[in-house]
């Protein structure tokens, strides 16, 4: 965890995480697993949010560094020794 920012009532607004590689394309290929309905499941609003952490994942580090996107980062990890 790099930091918690409080809103006004001293409760957490956001918080910032540094995942590693592995732990980031781990994430991805989990919330690429599961659909809205499964996620709505884990929590009221989980399709939402699922959906925007792997939107971020997808569109602005594993698409940009990997051709076959999340698929690609999980394959290289796993060819690795």
């Amino acid at each position: 965890m790099k930091r918690i920012d409080l809103d006004d009532e001293e409760m957490p607004e956001s918080v910032t995480v540094e995942l590693t590689h592995d732990e980031a394309v781990y994430l991805a290929v989990m919330l690429g697993k599961q659909n809205g309905a499964e996620a709505e499941q884990v929590m009221r609003g989980g399709g939402k949010l699922g959906g925007a952490i792997y939107d971020g994942l997808t569109g602005s580090l594993f698409n940009r560094f990997y051709e076959d996107g999340v698929d690609g980062a999980a394959a290289a990890m796993r060819a690795r020794p």
